[in-house]
């Protein structure tokens, strides 16, 4: 089978943990800038010792409703091929701030592993961060350790603000640069090391402390159950939960310094509650990965399989449990994907009075686009969650898959306009069960889309 030419060797290591200023470890895999003449070289001029092209992408809002900005260093197979055997390749990758402050990030790869025929493929590292709007600088070196040449450039980079930002404070007290850790699995979908939360305050207009009387309560829903009409239900929960957690994420900011958000996770194949907090915004997102590595769509056990059939009963059980007592503004918000139970019994659903104080909220993730939920354009790339992270040193991708998302911030989504028209939405039973209840459902298709109904939570919750 002829491949496509060139292929690209690629080491999708994006986002890998970055040393910052007053550190003293590291993981082993990112290079420690002090074993490197590395602020010598920032006082020379650029140099080009090995051939190779640094590109800036444009920053992008992410899932995780903050900027990231991605560094792309590619060498060339001819460059590769002529130093393969010998040594490492390391990238140092250096961000600095107006006001000088820096923040560094690095990877390596290991020489001696790159096969003969690496001339016809090429090398990218992609290094990551979390970036607020700002000027910044950006400075790049790649060095060979065998004969000790180098490569460095400077490049300035100017973030600007999003237009029209429906939330202009999310990123208050937030470092201007955040470097984004290694990591593989579920916690690409969380980071667990990006600690803090958005400033997402709720409370009555021209409140001093942005806080009314009576707080509302917020209630975080989070359904991690894979369509039973998805061919692959792997691919199917990779892809719902690369939305669906970051957005756990983002909301655990909901009036957080006041009075938080409760979450919870619920698998409705096995009609269990994962994980539940009454604080969201102290989440353990440690024992939140551990339950996600357990939720394996394709194993079943047979206690699970006697019960599949009762699916679409216990989550209405649990909807009106949750919704239903009486009391102050409660606001129920369920993040799912949508979702088809399958043959379920004609069990009646329990029905809720009319209360002016209860708001259930469906906030339904998917991405719409012709291209799929996997990326943001042809090619799908690697799946979010999936193998990504810092995996294996190298991994052998068509060139198209390096403009989907990187592993480490889950994924990229662009507007509508960019990728295609959006397919049709499969029924979703989700909806069918939450709309008699008086359930709002809203659509989210793009961060953008997101964050406009987030915006419109918290004015919704503080005017109640």
């Amino acid at each position: 089978m002829k491949h496509p030419a060139p292929w690209r060797l690629a080491t999708v290591l994006a986002a890998l943990a970055g040393l910052c200023v007053g550190e003293t470890t590291a993981p082993a895999r990112v290079p420690h800038f002090s074993d490197y003449p590395f602020d010598q070289w920032a006082t020379a001029s650029a140099r080009s010792a090995i051939k190779w092209e640094v590109r800036l992408l444009p920053p992008e809002l992410s899932v995780h409703q903050r900027l990231i900005e991605r560094v792309q260093a590619i060498v060339p197979g001819a460059e590769l091929e002529k130093r393969r055997g010998r040594g490492e390749l390391v990238l140092l990758v250096r961000f600095e701030d107006s006001d000088g402050r820096q923040w560094r990030t690095g990877s390596r790869l290991n020489l001696v592993n790159v096969q003969a025929g690496a001339k016809s493929q090429e090398l990218t590292f992609t290094q990551a961060a979390f970036v607020k709007p700002g000027d910044y600088r950006v400075l790049v070196a790649l060095l060979d350790t065998h004969t000790m040449e180098h490569s460095f450039t400077r490049r300035t980079l100017r973030v600007a603000p999003l237009k029209g930002d429906p939330l202009p404070e999310a990123w208050l007290g937030l470092p201007p640069v955040e470097v984004l850790p290694a990591v593989d699995g579920p916690a690409t979908w969380f980071l667990p090391d990006v600690k803090d939360l958005l400033h997402l305050p709720v409370g009555a207009p021209g409140s001093t402390i942005n806080e009314p009387a009576q707080p509302a309560r917020i209630d975080l829903l989070v359904n991690i159950t894979p369509s039973a009409r998805s061919a692959n239900a792997a691919g199917s929960q990779r892809r719902n939960m690369s939305l669906v957690i970051p957005a756990l994420k983002v909301l655990s900011g909901l009036n957080a310094k006041v009075h938080p958000p409760s979450a919870a996770v619920m698998d409705l194949t096995r009609q269990r509650i994962g994980l539940e907090t009454s604080n969201a915004a102290a989440l353990d997102w440690s024992a939140l990965g551990k339950v996600l590595e357990q939720t394996n769509p394709g194993v079943i056990d047979l206690k699970s399989l006697a019960v599949q059939s009762s699916m679409r009963e216990y989550f209405a059980r649990e909807i009106a449990r949750r919704a239903g007592d009486a009391g102050p503004p409660r606001w129920l918000i369920v993040l799912s994907g949508p979702l088809a139970f399958g043959r379920q019994d004609d069990a009646p659903l329990p029905e809720l009075p009319p209360d002016p104080n209860r708001h259930i909220v469906y906030l339904r993730f998917s991405a719409g686009f012709a291209g799929g939920l996997g990326s943001p354009g042809p090619g799908n790339g690697p799946p979010p969650g999936g193998n990504a992270g810092p995996g294996p040193d190298v991994q052998i991708a068509p060139p198209k898959r390096l403009h989907g998302p990187m592993p480490g911030f889950g994924t990229v989504l662009p507007g509508v306009r960019a990728w295609g028209e959006p397919q049709a939405v499969l029924p979703d039973d989700i909806e069918r069960v939450l709309k008699p209840m008086g359930c709002e459902i809203i659509p989210v298709s793009t961060p953008e889309a997101f964050r406009k109904t987030v915006a419109s939570l918290i004015a919704e919750i503080s005017a109640n």
